[in-house]
């Protein structure tokens, strides 16, 4: 998906009609976002949430916060939201109003986590993987990662800041290649971990990538197995392998429990500012569908005007044939048109503002 993602993005936003579109995938979940259109033309399931109006605003300032992550206040979805629009800008599938829109709701969602206590440096599962790591491996450890999501980007860019030599694997390896690291084919990993002090997994794979049958006649160095999938990559039984420790999400998730409880105490503090949010999202989205009629009825009347002149002077038009006095007079009260049917429109237009 993510190497013909541009070419989907056209396709979606061609069969929606959708002005504009920004799609969003992270570990967690997938977001078509639209403007204008019908998304149901995609064919979604009939059991996809679907937001409209202040209930889409919410969905998207939650997301943005954290507060509706696995990970009470995951940062990481910010990176991948700038990503997401970034992505819908270079295929011209987003424009002015998703920018306007994501950056309205990034701002809100900073100001909601100041708030509520979310702004603490609280850690991701990623984070907390990283931690982990660097605790329990010697430097210059090798590490393999499995897979090319989120959470496999982020620790191949932090990794390698701390030390780690790092290789990256995939079941399908092209997609690994965009890393520009050292890459290992998964059927080589999954047979035998040789050469590595740690394997780190998060695919997105139903059925478990390591077993223990694989790995229980081999005899090697002590491996760290680093599994953060959900469902497992890797199966608990691994864990009888006397020279594997097998780490999966439920220990970093454990880790952070006394700081997610906190938060999550502090998220039901929340409602107030989510709502005071929502209403000043609206108001600004609304603010600017009508800056933007307000701007195309004057470029409107702006045509029409000059249309209407030239043709009241043109050759062989029965005003052509006015001399100079009557032709200045023609022309002055062209002027004052002009100007009183500008004001009327600016006068229609400040009710629309006021407020804002």
């Amino acid at each position: 998906m993510r190497a013909h993602l541009a070419d989907h993005l056209l396709m979606w936003r061609r069969i929606s009609d959708a002005c504009e579109l920004v799609y969003l995938a992270t570990c967690q979940r997938v977001i078509f976002m639209f403007w204008g259109g019908d998304g149901t033309t995609l064919g979604f399931d009939p059991d996809i949430e679907c937001f409209q109006g202040e209930a889409a605003w919410r969905h998207l300032l939650e997301v943005a916060t954290g507060l509706n992550s696995a990970n009470l206040g995951d940062r990481e979805i910010v990176g991948q939201m700038k990503q997401a629009l970034q992505t819908a800008k270079e295929t011209r599938t987003a424009g002015h109003e998703a920018q306007a829109a994501f950056e309205d709701i990034l701002r809100e969602a900073q100001r909601l986590r100041t708030r509520i206590g979310l702004d603490d440096g609280s850690a991701s599962v990623a984070t907390a993987a990283l931690r982990h790591l660097e605790t329990t491996l010697a430097p210059n450890a090798k590490v393999a990662i499995v897979g090319v999501g989120p959470m496999s980007r982020y620790l191949a860019q932090r990794l390698p800041e701390r030390g780690f030599q790092i290789t990256m694997s995939n079941r399908t390896l092209a997609k690994a290649e965009a890393f520009g690291l050292p890459l290992v084919p998964l059927a080589q990993l999954q047979m035998d971990p040789e050469g590595f002090d740690a394997v780190v997994t998060a695919t997105a794979s139903s059925a478990p990538l390591f077993t223990k049958g694989n790995w229980e006649r081999l005899d090697r160095p002590p491996v760290k197995l680093v599994d953060l999938a959900l469902p497992y990559d890797t199966e608990p039984e691994m864990d009888d392998i006397p020279w594997v420790t097998r780490v999966d999400l439920s220990t970093f998730l454990a880790e952070t429990e006394g700081g997610r409880m906190k938060r999550r105490e502090a998220a039901v503090h929340a409602e107030p500012f989510i709502v005071g949010a929502v209403e000043r999202l609206r108001r600004r989205a609304d603010a600017r569908i009508q800056k933007h009629a307000n701007r195309t009825a004057a470029d409107r009347l702006t045509d029409a005007w000059e249309a209407m002149e030239a043709e009241a002077v043109a050759p062989g038009s029965v005003l052509a044939g006015l001399d100079p006095a009557q032709m200045e007079a023609l022309e002055a009260l062209l002027k004052r048109g002009r100007t009183l049917a500008f004001r009327a429109l600016n006068l229609q237009r400040e009710p629309a503002l006021e407020g804002r």
